[in-house]
């Protein structure tokens, strides 16, 4: 296969961006729902039970629930597509210092542990790769980021943490803990959905507008 070159791989990350910022705000949507369920649930409206047919509210709530999951899923999917593309274009641009292969830009997000802090930093370099730094500057801090990835970490611990607390609780307060700690990966979730989709609207603009043309010119 023909290696692809930088301006087409610049068009490709446009239309995998175009795809991701639809499934984030659908995801937004969702989540915004899931919340909503989750206090009407804390409040005693609606319950997931299995002694409770889920029919009115509550079956809504079960519906919108798998309906997170799926979208969750796709957006994962698709959201490591844009970063390897993101990642690829870096490299086809050989931007001086960029220390990350497209492949390992996702894959440490699958390495335990590692995935608490390589993953920031293959997106940090990203980042300022794409608006022009190189060398020691692409390991340069920015609010975004760190923005994305605290909600990111947060989201997920509290989602892991709730699912093992409520999957087969030991007891009501259990139950009840884990709920609430549902929740507030949710509310972090709120935040986290829009960081994202900007994020990934910077970077993709800032390589259309500045990468390129920094290859083009150097």
């Amino acid at each position: 296969m023909a290696e692809m070159s930088l301006a087409d791989g610049i068009d490709l990350l446009q239309r995998r961006a175009k795809i991701v910022k639809f499934l984030l705000a659908g995801g937004f949507v969702v989540i915004a729902a899931v919340l909503a369920g989750q206090i009407a649930e804390l409040l005693g409206y609606v319950s997931l039970d299995e002694s409770v047919e889920l029919t009115g509210a509550s079956g809504l709530y079960a519906i919108v629930g798998m309906a997170d999951g799926v979208l969750t899923l796709v957006t994962t999917v698709f959201f490591a597509m844009w970063i390897y593309r993101a990642a690829a274009n870096v490299v086809a641009a050989d931007v001086a210092g960029f220390a990350y292969t497209p492949g390992w830009a996702v894959g440490w997000y699958f390495i335990p542990f590692a995935n608490l802090f390589k993953p920031f930093s293959a997106m940090r370099q990203i980042w300022n790769a794409s608006h022009g730094e190189q060398g020691e500057r692409l390991d340069h801090a920015e609010g975004l980021l760190a923005l994305w990835w605290g909600c990111w970490i947060a989201s997920n611990i509290a989602s892991n943490i709730s699912f093992r607390m409520t999957f087969n609780p030991s007891s009501s307060e259990s139950l009840l803990m884990g709920q609430q700690v549902g929740l507030v990966a949710s509310a972090v979730s709120l935040v986290l959905y829009p960081a994202a989709y900007r994020l990934v609207g910077r970077i993709t603009e800032a390589q259309r507008a500045r990468l390129n043309a920094a290859h083009i010119f150097a």
